[in-house]
């Protein structure tokens, strides 16, 4: 029998089920007692009722309602088996599952040792994939969660190639962390993680136009505290009193949470990565970034919004005690995740930095899409000393500022070996030498046009001005390349951070996967699904990517590429109370981030254009350890774009002196 025929009999069957459930459940309730007889329940409900007395509806008890709700979701499933069965899609999806067409076992696709099967380009969407929000969502996060969500999980995993691993076999050598190790020139110490004199990197007062619109910048603090025309204490207080109106004005903004990104640990915040059950104690010591902060003069306002537990590249929190984050500039769409409130505290102007934490673009996302600047540097390159890490392999700190030249001077600052994180040990003096570069002549820019294209319209046409700009105006050479098994690449990222997050937070998950926002509850499912197979195949995989990085490296100095794939989603009905769950929006915002979590490269994105008033942002990503370049190339990225636009929300810092 043909498996849409057996999901047509399962529906039939449970629909009589449910019809006698219907009219059985109409019939006045009793409870038998110790002696046999028939006791009525009046206003008494069982233990189970008052648990689930809110589901009861068309005068059906709780319990009654709560069964026919599991038979309607059981027959869902059963129909969508049925249906993915018949598509060929249900397997065990492993190396001795049956083909579907010619009934025998797959083949194992033997690949040869770092090279790439074919230079054209490979990325694919994921086909199918539907936008859930609202009570959709909560119904289908129900439904993955329950008994029968196994199944169902598993049907998502192999739909979206999650077990491609499974079906390869790679000869590499697996390499669990992306620290490149080598390096030219003398080594860092945590005495002295570099030779820079910071204050030579700070003009003096700038310039304004009195139409034009612009951000104040760490130097614009600095003169105005050299010069005395005001102070940090009159600054605190300002912001203080923005933050405050942030949190009334409609919609309110929601960047920040607890007057950073709230994953960093400092004194004396409660560090609740965006959910609703962890950060229950103070912490009681600064991590590395907080301290080398404090150190350097700088006022920590409080930690910033974020998107719960930094699992989405949308960036919202549906938690009442953190909010939604709002774009700065169109409120009604969303900053990008998973730093959203530190991206759109610093988009506001409430302040001129903030920390984030990038997985998978999580610095770079939400700074592209709210029009600010964000570098995530090589990894092992920021200690994450006193932090809680959730994906120890394929994440890193940095920072979300207003322009590329506050982003040098916080990653000079920050950087450097921290005995408190052990990767960061091994690492080249920090330098800000390739920055003072004048033009960009004798420097080779690689461009993989089809991966480029990828992008929306607006996207692709931005991107392609500022590199033709970068060309004529400043003298760069830019040459062709292809970055090849870009899609394996992504499956690799996807199963090594689902495993590291599980593995990092499994512990205070256990008991509380209710209290996660639907999608993340979905995607801890999925990650039960990865196997050790899976985790050690991607990070093969990773082997064979840095390899290609190195080879293309050898013959161009940096890779562009767009930052995000499209602008800002907008922020739809539901979203506010469940989340959403859009595997083709998601992946699109977040393809071209990827490459660098899993390789540890650096990366810079930077504003470049705007589109409908949202902005649009342009990515620089080089060499390990070579952030200076990649910081000299941003510089005159940041010179392409004619003016900034204002944003809808913002608060201009009457203290300092125009």
């Amino acid at each position: 029998m043909r498996p849409w025929r057996i999901s047509n009999l399962l529906l039939i069957s449970l629909t009589v089920f449910i019809v006698v459930s219907v009219s059985v459940a109409f019939r006045k309730p009793k409870l038998s007692n110790a002696r046999g007889g028939m006791v009525k329940t009046g206003n008494i409900k069982r233990p189970e009722e008052h648990l689930s007395g809110n589901l009861g509806f068309m005068g059906l008890s709780g319990h009654h309602a709560k069964a026919i709700i599991g038979c309607v979701l059981f027959a869902a499933a059963a129909a969508f088996f049925g249906l993915m069965k018949s598509r060929g899609d249900v397997g065990s999806g492993d190396v001795g599952s049956r083909d579907k067409v010619s009934g025998g076992r797959k083949k194992v696709i033997r690949k040869k040792r770092l090279e790439a099967d074919s230079t054209e380009f490979n990325l694919v969407p994921v086909e199918g994939s539907l936008r859930l929000s609202g009570r959709k969502l909560k119904l289908f996060t129900q439904l993955t969660t329950s008994a029968l969500g196994n199944g169902l999980i598993s049907v998502i995993f192999r739909r979206a190639k999650f077990d491609y691993f499974r079906t390869v076999h790679l000869s590499e050598e697996p390499t669990y962390y992306p620290h490149p190790g080598t390096f030219e020139g003398p080594k860092a110490t945590p005495e002295e993680p570099h030779r820079i004199d910071l204050e030579t990197y700070i003009p003096g007062a700038i310039a304004r136009s009195s139409t034009d619109f612009s951000y104040f910048s760490i130097s614009d603090f600095y003169n105005a505290y050299r010069k005395k025309s005001t102070t940090p204490e009159d600054v605190t207080e300002w912001v203080i009193t923005k933050v405050n109106e942030s949190k009334i004005i409609q919609p309110p903004l929601c960047a920040v949470t607890q007057m950073d990104e709230e994953s960093v640990r400092k004194v004396p915040y409660q560090t609740r990565c965006g959910t609703t059950f962890l950060g229950e104690e103070r912490v009681e010591e600064d991590c590395t970034i907080a301290a080398k902060l404090r150190k350097a003069g700088a006022i920590i306002i409080g930690l910033t919004n974020m998107h719960e537990l930094g699992m989405s590249v949308f960036g919202y929190n549906i938690h009442p005690c953190h909010g939604m984050p709002r774009n700065p500039y169109n409120p009604d769409h969303y900053t990008g995740g998973s730093s959203s409130g530190s991206a759109a505290a610093v988009a506001a102007g409430l302040v001129p930095v903030a920390i984030g934490t990038d997985g998978g673009g999580s610095v770079r996302i939400p700074s592209a899409l709210c029009g600010a600047v964000g570098l995530k540097p090589t990894f092992g390159r920021v200690s994450f000393g006193g932090n809680e890490v959730s994906c120890h392999s394929v994440v890193h700190a940095g920072p979300i500022c207003t322009n590329v030249l506050d982003t040098a001077l916080v990653y000079a600052l920050l950087a450097g070996p921290d005995p408190r994180d052990p990767f960061t040990i091994n690492q080249p003096r920090i330098s800000l030498l390739e920055y003072d570069r004048q033009n960009l002549k004798g420097l080779k820019i690689g461009i993989d046009w089809a991966f480029l294209q990828d992008a929306s319209p607006e996207v692709q046409k931005a991107c392609e001005k500022t590199i033709s700009d970068l060309a004529t105006l400043y003298g760069a050479e830019v040459k062709g390349i292809c970055i090849p098994e870009l899609q394996e690449l992504r499956i690799a990222h996807t199963m090594v951070i689902y495993t590291e997050m599980r593995e990092n937070f499994g512990e205070h998950i256990e008991g509380n996967l209710n209290k996660l926002n639907p999608e993340n509850q979905t995607v801890m499912k999925l990650a039960e699904d990865v196997t050790a197979r899976d985790y050690i195949g991607a990070n093969k995989q990773r082997t064979r990517a840095m390899h290609f990085f190195e080879e293309i490296f050898n013959e161009v100095d940096v890779i562009i590429t767009p930052a995000c794939g499209q602008i800002a989603p907008k922020i739809e009905p539901g979203d506010e109370t469940y989340g959403c769950n859009d595997l083709s929006t998601s992946l699109q915002i977040a393809k071209y981030m990827l490459f660098g979590n899993l390789t540890g490269l650096p990366g810079l994105v930077v504003p470049i254009a705007y589109h409908n008033g949202l902005p649009i942002g342009l990515q620089i990503s080089g060499k390990w350890w070579q952030e200076d370049l990649v910081l000299a190339v941003g510089k005159f990225v940041e010179k392409t774009l004619p003016k900034k636009e204002e944003p809808q929300i913002f608060f201009k810092n009457e203290t300092l002196v125009a």
